[in-house]
């Protein structure tokens, strides 16, 4: 039996678009970060940071898509986003949904949890960041 060893890739990083300050381009920080990491076999971390805000939901909705298609347990880590777009949050409803027991959504901060109660009151969400244990969905 091959065992696989832990790995991290980015995904995204935003950069925004350019903004003119005058007669100068001037680039805006990043705003929002995917990052996708396998601590385990069969389960997949996706760690959301920044603003989701609309220019996320493209690269949001690919890399919910990759990981429902991969067959691996997924847990949406969202304790470092500080604002999500409401269509945003509903595409990790509906990915829930349509893939139940495979995505699992921890550690929303308060106001994206607000906006998940709003748009999917029915969505299970842990308070805590529990970690992928041996490649099976972390137990609430």
């Amino acid at each position: 039996m091959s065992t696989r060893t832990s790995t991290t890739r980015r995904i995204v990083t935003h950069t925004g678009a350019l903004s003119r300050v005058g007669a100068e381009t001037v680039a805006r920080a990043p705003r929002y970060r995917l990052d996708v990491h396998s601590p385990s076999r069969r389960c997949s971390v996706l760690r959301a940071k920044g603003d989701l805000d609309m220019t996320a939901r493209a690269e949001f909705a690919s890399t919910l898509g990759d990981l429902a298609h991969s067959g691996d347990h997924v847990v949406v880590d969202l304790s470092e986003v500080t604002f999500m777009y409401s269509e945003v949050a509903s595409m990790l409803a509906d990915a829930v949904h349509i893939r139940p027991g495979r995505f699992h959504v921890v550690a929303p901060t308060r106001q994206v949890r607000m906006l998940l109660d709003i748009l999917a009151p029915g969505l299970d969400v842990t308070a805590d960041a529990a970690p992928c244990d041996a490649g099976t969905a972390p137990t609430a």
